[in-house]
């Protein structure tokens, strides 16, 4: 089963958290995708821009500064992941979401989407 994790924080309490706590999370983060990606649980990972980089595209080609759901809060990191089971899911998004000190959004991928 496949799965797409996101992580959910604005740029603002990022910057606010300790230099010392970005270290970790840093460092936790290289160590425990390494590890997924080794199980062959990781498809992928990708860390986006802030949201202050981000831009939405509407009808007509227009053009608007900033993130799609400006009332809650932008993604900044996504992960595709492979497992057993939705238990399995939910065990790596704990481990992330402990590490993290946040919620962690878990969606399984539709069958269809699943092409080679």
């Amino acid at each position: 089963m496949r799965y797409f994790m996101s992580w959910h924080i604005r740029e603002s309490e990022l910057l606010a958290r300790s230099p010392a706590w970005r270290e970790e999370v840093a460092a936790f983060l290289a160590e425990y995708e390494d590890e997924l990606f080794t199980n062959s649980e990781l498809d992928w990972v990708e860390v986006l821009d802030p949201e202050s980089q981000a831009i939405v595209v509407g009808p007509g080609a227009e053009v608007r500064e900033g993130f799609y759901n400006e009332g809650g809060k932008p993604s900044a990191r996504v992960w595709a992941i492979r497992v057993a089971n939705r238990e399995r899911a939910v065990e790596i998004a704990s481990k992330f979401a402990g590490q993290l000190d946040t919620w962690i959004e878990v969606r399984e991928c539709l069958p269809g989407a699943q092409r080679p």
